[in-house]
């Protein structure tokens, strides 16, 4: 639902009554709002210290989790046709919503009210895996969203915390944008655009480059303390520009080379458990709708 186009005051009950919006607005995913474009050094270092609120990319991710559910509930009254006029429409949420997911466990939370929306976000995940007992994806879920070994003190802490902020997500412009089923020209457009993954895989060997040129300089420079720290900073800005892009072609509908795209990346990560799983994880799920989308288009 984007600031310009309210809610309709009645919910439908099927696909039959939902009231199309035919203007055609940007989409902006979660992923791509974190991207910096031509970074410079204190660029990468500013970026990790000042990432944005997790809080508010999980209330935008219950959105688009909240569109599939009424979209799958619609189509209990709906007939075939009409399910495949509309099916893009699913399709485009779960992506958004998908990516946000990954964006959430992306992202280190520095206060407690961003480590409770992290730790309440992969819960909702792994409830919807099918399985959850037993699907290999499980573990991936729990890593990737640092649910293992929680300190029970710190949980109870920063739940706490997050019940005094307001319910309502804080105001982030430039941040990712949140849509309705009813926007189906926005949503549709946005679904048939696709991305160029060879342009993204060089940009993310570009946050690579950066992120060895840091390495070096720890290990080779003469670095004062206020250096040594920026110049962490700004390696660990990098490697997660890199995550970032690697983690938006492992979701891109038309990636179908995703998985061998990305394999080895995603081993170089061995000594980053937490980056791999989500790595992991992203790829799963973008193997999970390239599926269903094949199977809608057959």
């Amino acid at each position: 639902m984007t600031a310009n186009q309210p809610r309709q005051p009645a919910r439908a009950a099927s696909l039959h009554g939902l009231v199309i919006d035919h203007t055609e607005r940007p989409v902006v995913d979660e992923l791509a709002a974190l991207r910096l474009q031509d970074p410079s050094d204190a660029d990468y270092a500013a970026f990790l210290k000042n990432t944005p609120s997790i809080a508010a990319i999980a209330v935008r991710a219950r959105h688009h989790a909240e569109e599939t559910a009424r979209f799958v509930a619609m189509v209990q009254n709906t007939d075939e046709a009409t399910f495949r006029l509309h099916v893009g429409q699913l399709f485009s949420v779960v992506i958004l919503n998908n990516i946000a997911n990954i964006a959430v466990a992306l992202l280190p939370a520095r206060t407690a009210v961003d480590r409770h929306a992290k730790r309440e976000q992969g819960y909702a995940v792994l409830g919807t895996l099918d399985g959850p007992h037993d699907n290999p994806l499980r573990s991936f879920g729990q890593i990737a969203f640092g649910l293992r070994r929680v300190d029970p003190v710190q949980v109870a802490h920063d739940a706490i915390a997050y019940a005094a902020t307001s319910e309502r997500a804080p105001e982030e412009p430039g941040r990712g944008t949140v849509h309705s089923l009813e926007e189906q020209a926005t949503l549709n457009a946005w679904l048939a655009q696709g991305i160029d993954t060879d342009a993204l895989m060089d940009e993310a060997l570009r946050h690579v480059r950066a992120a060895t040129r840091f390495a070096r300089s720890l290990r080779d420079d003469d670095l004062g303390p206020a250096q040594y720290e920026a110049t962490i900073a700004a390696q660990e800005g990098a490697i997660l520009q890199q995550l970032i892009i690697l983690a938006r072609i492992a979701l891109a509908p038309q990636a179908h080379d995703a998985r061998a795209r990305l394999q080895g990346a995603c081993d170089e990560m061995t000594a980053r458990p937490q980056a791999r799983a989500t790595l992991e994880l992203a790829m799963a799920m973008g193997d999970h709708l390239r599926s269903m989308l094949a199977s809608n288009r057959s």
